[in-house]
């Protein structure tokens, strides 16, 4: 009886452990909430973008000449926080600002996108490829780590 109640003893402080532990665990991972969903604007039309973002405003005189594309409609959403490019009428090529400092390293994250680790690394610049639909994903960082703002370039058809 006494090594039975033992043995009871050492399997509940077992249990006991090993729940601590999980808890420990799950409590060092960081939750992140996403800005956005990528997926729910990249390759959307305007009116789409609209629904989700909010209303659009024209991009200023300056930062209409530096975008990327001459001929391609430009705008800006939550005031100025997000430039959207479109190529044939689609969503194509998109600049996010973060309101705060976040780890460049979960950009990903950021986006509603699985975290993976960046395909390269170099000059300030966290390079992702290979999610489906977006050529490339690029946070542009401070010099310590934190992303300042995000180019993502979607595969347009």
């Amino acid at each position: 009886m006494v090594a039975i109640n033992s043995l009871r003893n050492i399997l509940f402080l077992i249990v006991l452990s090993s729940n601590a532990f999980a808890q420990t665990d799950s409590q060092s991972t960081i939750d992140i909430q996403p800005i956005l969903h990528l997926y729910d604007i990249a390759d959307q039309t305007q009116e789409d973008i609209a629904t989700i973002l909010g209303p659009q405003s024209s991009l200023n005189a300056e930062d209409a000449k530096a975008a990327v594309c001459a001929n391609c409609q430009k705008y800006s959403y939550q005031n100025d926080r997000i430039i959207i490019e479109y190529t044939n009428d689609m969503a194509d090529r998109i600049i996010i600002w973060p309101e705060k400092n976040n780890k460049a390293e979960l950009t990903p994250s950021l986006l509603g996108l699985p975290n993976k680790k960046p395909d390269s690394i170099q000059d300030g610049k966290l390079l992702w490829k290979g999610y489906d639909g977006i050529r490339e994903l690029i946070a542009f960082t401070d010099g310590n780590g934190a992303v300042t703002y995000i180019l993502i370039k979607v595969i347009t058809d």
